[in-house]
């Protein structure tokens, strides 16, 4: 007999699987390429928020279980809007709520590595003057991170120009994991390296963090190209472009204005644990840096384009 409150979680979990199944399916055209990107995916958001689950029933704090949340892929294209968990009571101090915030990303990310890299090692380079190509006019550009750039390298080795890496649904959805795993621990609000930054560093900070954390994705969100003509256009600084580093000029990702909004709408406070100690440890101050150097290693700064052809 089903407990009523794990029955919708698992009815969410089965229409999950099948939404990303259909979204497999529509990315592969086969219905291998849909049950393995199903898999992996499921996998890794279910890694993620298990963790959580299971540091917050260590600790006794009340926590649903993972609820995923099932998209048709007319809106979402992986068929999923992602996972979360609900806590349902405060928790004590801020070394229980360092770890529970801390591993669901620790998780995740050790799941969606060896996935990445077992998807690549199936993936395919392909010549844009293939027949893969000739009927395309357009199409979606993954952005790189410094982790997929080095697992790409190490399976695939340098695409040449003129060739185009066709990744495997497997690798996708290793892709979509450290996508997901660089937004969770972005350093703002509740999310869960909000929870990290909170814990770690004075309450005050967390504010400044959140804030600071908002306002980069504007910058990442218009692009500091936009940005620099802008200052030339209004006359605020006379030649910027042509003295602006090249290497600091990119195009925004509409994405992360979206964001912005998000964060601000759900707030950008943490509300306190039962007890106000601020000490966590050596230890974990040093896991805390970690999960930095995995926000950094994540991040893309261009998630997603759009690249026409012809």
């Amino acid at each position: 007999m089903i407990k009523k409150s794990a029955l919708i979680p698992l009815v969410l979990f089965v229409l999950t699987v099948i939404t990303t199944f259909l979204s497999g399916y529509i990315i592969s055209g086969t219905y291998t390429g849909g049950v393995l990107f199903s898999l992996s995916l499921v996998t890794i958001l279910g890694a993620h928020e298990m963790g959580h689950y299971l540091y917050g029933r260590k600790y006794g704090v009340s926590t649903t279980l993972p609820w995923f949340i099932p998209a048709p892929p007319f809106l979402s294209p992986i068929g999923t809007f992602g996972a979360f968990i609900r806590i349902n009571s405060q928790i004590h101090n801020r070394k229980e709520l360092f770890d529970i915030g801390v591993a669901g990303p620790i998780v995740g990310v050790i799941v969606a590595l060896p996935v990445l890299f077992i998807g690549l090692l199936f993936s395919e380079v392909v010549a844009l003057d293939s027949e893969r190509f000739s009927d395309m006019q357009t199409a979606m550009s993954l952005g790189n991170s410094l982790i997929f750039a080095l697992f790409s390298k190490m399976a695939v080795g340098e695409v040449a120009q003129g060739y185009e890496l066709i990744l495997h649904p497997v690798a996708f959805a290793g892709w979509i994991g450290l996508f997901v795993t660089a937004l969770n621990l972005m350093p703002a609000g509740q999310l869960d390296g909000g929870h990290v930054v909170y814990c770690v560093l004075p309450s005050k900070w967390h504010a400044i963090m959140s804030t600071a954390t908002v306002v980069f994705l504007v910058i990442m969100g218009i692009g500091t190209a936009s940005l620099v003509e802008l200052t030339d256009y209004f006359g605020f600084g006379e030649g910027v472009i042509a003295n602006f580093p090249e290497w600091l000029l990119f195009e925004g990702w509409i994405g992360w204005l979206f964001w912005a909004i998000l964060l601000l709408m759900l707030g950008t406070s943490h509300p306190p644990t039962l007890s106000s100690d601020t000490e966590i440890g050596i230890e974990r101050r040093a896991l805390a840096f970690c999960s930095l150097l995995i926000f950094i290693s994540c991040f893309a700064p261009v998630p997603i384009s759009i690249v026409e052809f012809g």
